[in-house]
């Protein structure tokens, strides 16, 4: 059977309008999901900030309306079109703060999309905030696969069908890709489709799902579960983590499905950010390492120790930094060594030093790629790409441009479970060998829709809807190059 790996492509979105007196504040997240009888659907999620709009007062209670339009293109060939008057019911001064929810299904053939999002307040004569994403629908219907993993904030049976509504289940999704000091749980809701359709009715297979810190790209131990199920035309998995001693940090929630020989079959990963303050640092896991006759023991000096400590950064999690920075202004050469060897001993106890000695000449290549007269290489917006990513598959130069400020456009197949992402960073300065990122479509990094027009030298914004990815400036060819990387 064909190997098949799902593509997740799921744009999430903070949008905010220029600095005025009144602005709305809102985020929208995507998901993909497929229905036997329509066929594939992109659903999206609006949720908008109660206390960034203009409310009216009528008596004792207030209300709202906010127009939201959502424009899908390929190329200038308008695919799907919505555009919805949203209403507040009469609330109180106390409701009038909350998140409004809004969800709409679009569907959606294979294929490559940019997403217009427009919000106007319609209390409020300032002008409406505008957010623009690329996105990617590329599923094999005919294939056994997975749906994208939604993030719930609550789940329940369905009794009367609404929008939140998907195989029997009511669906309210946590939109925000994060997770709070208040929350302890981590639940989630997938489908797995066309099982039936490729395997016998009712024959078995895996599922697992697990979760990755993004800071090593590594299992976090103790989260991993495996289910057993059997095929049918859709399948719908409910999952859940106690997610209360999950560090603060970076993660991938991630779900395969495997044959009942093992092989695996489809995947889908959900990216997300954890804060959790209440979960304290045992300086204990370092002061009992012990380093005699290891590598550790022979780096010496307090300052060479510290230099090396702080070139972790890049690949450490909150955690580890935390425990890092403590290290190093205690100024206690031994557990300097101690934290060291620790360090690398979880990411290969086989062979520490050889994970260490391969990841000081990874951070020597930066600094000779990237280093200014003031920042070492991993400081960089660059080099901590390249620390981090690892060598783009491809990397476009401009310098020279006529238009724009001097960039690099880099370009990776795949990275940290992540395909076709690409980076741009830009020199505004002229003088350094300091290029700051500017635009990025991998998750938790700087995306800015209107990156095309912070690159000019001209710094031209005629409005808040214009992306300037219409045509590139006389000379340019910032959107060729970023389209078609090479």
């Amino acid at each position: 059977m064909k190997l098949y790996t799902f593509i997740l492509v799921v744009s999430f979105i903070f949008i905010s309008g220029i600095a005025n007196s009144q602005t709305v504040k809102a985020v929208l997240g995507y998901n993909e999901f497929y229905s036997p009888k329509d066929g594939q659907f992109l659903e999206s999620y609006m949720g908008i900030e109660g206390s960034s709009l203009k409310w009216i007062k009528d008596g004792d209670s207030f209300s709202s309306s906010v127009e939201l339009t959502v424009i899908f293109k390929q190329d200038s060939n308008v695919i799907a079109f919505s555009k919805d008057v949203l209403n507040s019911n009469a609330v109180d001064s106390v409701a009038m703060n909350k998140v409004f929810l809004h969800s709409s299904r679009y569907l959606l053939k294979n294929g490559d999309y940019k997403i217009d999002v427009k919000i106007d307040d319609l209390n409020d004569t300032v002008d409406g905030v505008f957010s623009q994403s690329d996105f990617t629908v590329d599923n094999n219907v005919d294939s056994i696969y997975l749906s994208s993993i939604e993030v719930v904030s609550e789940i329940k049976k369905t009794v009367k069908e609404t929008v939140y509504s998907k195989n029997g289940f009511d669906i309210t999704p946590n939109i925000y890709r994060y997770l709070g000091e208040r929350d302890s749980v981590l639940q989630f809701y997938t489908e797995i489709y066309n099982t039936a359709k490729v395997w016998q009715v009712d024959e078995a297979f895996l599922i697992s799902y697990y979760i990755i810190d993004n800071s090593t790209y590594t299992e976090v131990p103790g989260f991993r579960v495996y289910k057993r199920k059997k095929a049918k035309d859709v399948v719908a998995i409910i999952g859940s983590f106690d997610i209360t001693k999950l560090l603060s940090g970076k993660y991938t929630l991630v779900m395969e499905l495997r044959d009942k020989n093992n092989r695996l079959i489809s995947m889908s990963d959900y990216f997300f950010s954890r804060y959790n303050p209440d979960f304290k640092i045992d300086m204990e896991t370092i002061e009992e390492v012990n380093i005699a006759q290891t590598f550790a023991e022979l780096i010496v000096g307090s300052d060479t120790l510290s230099s090396i400590i702080k070139t972790f950064y890049p690949i450490s999690n909150v955690y580890e930094v935390e425990i890092a920075d403590r290290v190093i202004n205690d100024s206690n050469e031994y557990v300097m060594q101690q934290y060291i060897y620790r360090f690398w001993e979880k990411r290969k106890v086989s062979d520490p030093f050889g994970e260490f000695k391969k990841y000081m000449k990874k951070i020597r290549d930066c600094d000779e790629l990237y280093a200014t007269r003031i920042m070492r290489g991993y400081d960089t917006d660059r080099g901590r790409v390249f620390i981090q990513y690892g060598k783009a598959n491809t990397i476009a130069i401009e310098y020279n441009d006529p238009s724009s400020y001097p960039y690099e456009i880099w370009h990776y197949y795949e990275a940290k479970g992540q395909r076709n992402i690409k980076f741009i960073f830009y020199n505004t300065d002229l003088v350094t060998n300091n290029f700051e990122l500017l635009h990025s479509t991998a998750y938790g990094e700087r995306n800015d829709y209107q990156w095309r027009l912070r690159l000019r030298r001209d710094q031209k914004f005629e409005n808040i809807d214009d992306t300037g990815n219409t045509t590139d400036e006389w000379g340019s060819q910032y959107n060729n190059l970023y389209e078609t990387p090479r």
